[in-house]
């Protein structure tokens, strides 16, 4: 690259880090049910570390910086020191970033650094929101003041890949692609995270929350029908207590632990549920409760006001419970 030192401080790139991440979710949703495959840089190889590679590129021109004029794609990325001259690229080829604006700040004194970056930041940011893919952010390069001593008052805008990747095709190209024209996974890794972490977290606390609120529930049916309110509280040993206490065996919950047989535990349950009720006269309805909202139809039952008559089970033909016998008899095996 033909470049010409310059005497004074190099201009830096300033960087505005455009929000590619909105919509995340919906996006990871659109693409999941269309069975979309994660689009791909067009730029092969490996530039060097925190720069776009840009082997295969052709260089057409070459330019002073002061002269550049949008629709020009050059090497520049936000990692590049500007010269006085840019090597221009062809936009078919791999490039690093295309001009899409240029302004020049009138003539006065030198503005702050801070004064410098809002003008940047407004005119630049203004110009790349009017249809510039949304997977790419800007950089723009302020005058330094030796520069805007000798009249040199202008500013570059250009587009460059997020993730400073190598560009392909003109900004034109690119924006009439569609906002998945380089769905980048790498770039949503940190906010995923986030996500998933968050999500995670959010599914834990529920399951607790809903555990413990049926685990206390339970508590005082078991109290009511005569079973130790600690079972209640342990996994696997909660279901299998309410399995016995409807006259199921309790051996039922463990095929909760082979895939779809967790279906087949459920009837266990709901039938056991259901003679529960029996022995606390409840018809039918009671059971459709506790399919919906156990803790409730377990408090229901539990209540002090709910009498516990296992020997109706008799009544109705079935055997007596396996646990929680009440005034019922006792089976001889359990």
């Amino acid at each position: 690259m033909s470049m010409t030192t310059r005497s004074g401080p190099l201009r830096p790139a300033l960087v505005a880090r455009r929000a590619v991440l909105g919509g995340m979710i919906g996006v990871l949703a659109l693409l999941a049910l269309s069975g979309c495959a994660w689009p791909q840089s067009s730029a092969g190889g490996s530039g060097a570390p925190g720069a776009p590679d840009l082997h295969g590129s052709l260089v057409v021109d070459t330019e002073p910086f002061s002269q550049l004029t949008p629709g020009q794609c050059t090497d520049i990325s936000a990692n590049t020191v500007v010269y006085d001259t840019v090597d221009i690229l062809d936009c078919g080829s791999p490039h690093g970033s295309e001009v899409y604006n240029t302004f020049t700040f009138p003539a006065g004194d030198y503005p702050s650094t801070a004064q410098l970056n809002s003008v940047g930041e407004s005119r630049c940011g203004a110009a790349f929101d009017s249809g510039v893919p949304s997977w790419l952010t800007y950089i723009w390069f302020n005058p330094t003041e030796e520069e805007w001593a000798v009249g040199d008052r202008f500013v570059a805008c250009l587009a460059i890949d997020a993730n400073d990747r190598a560009l392909s095709a003109p900004l034109a190209t690119l924006a009439s692609q569609g906002p998945f024209s380089r769905f980048d996974l790498g770039a949503l890794t940190p906010a995923l995270g986030v996500v998933l972490t968050a999500t995670a977290g959010i599914v834990f606390v529920s399951f607790l929350a809903g555990y413990l609120l049926l685990a206390a529930s339970l508590a005082t049916l078991f109290r009511k029908t005569g079973i130790p309110s600690w079972k209640a509280w342990v996994p696997f040993l909660q279901t299998w207590t309410l399995l016995r206490l409807g006259g199921q065996s309790g051996n039922w919950v463990w095929l909760g632990l082979v895939p779809g047989g967790n279906v087949v535990s459920s009837v266990f349950v709901y039938i056991g549920m259901y003679r529960i009720g029996i022995a606390f006269r409840k018809d039918s309805g009671m059971l459709v409760l506790g399919m919906f909202l156990p803790f409730v139809w377990a408090i229901i039952l539990g209540g002090r006001d709910e009498q516990y008559a296992p020997e109706l089970l008799a009544m109705h033909g079935y055997p007596p419970p396996l646990e929680g016998y009440g005034s019922a008899s006792r089976p001889a095996q359990f």
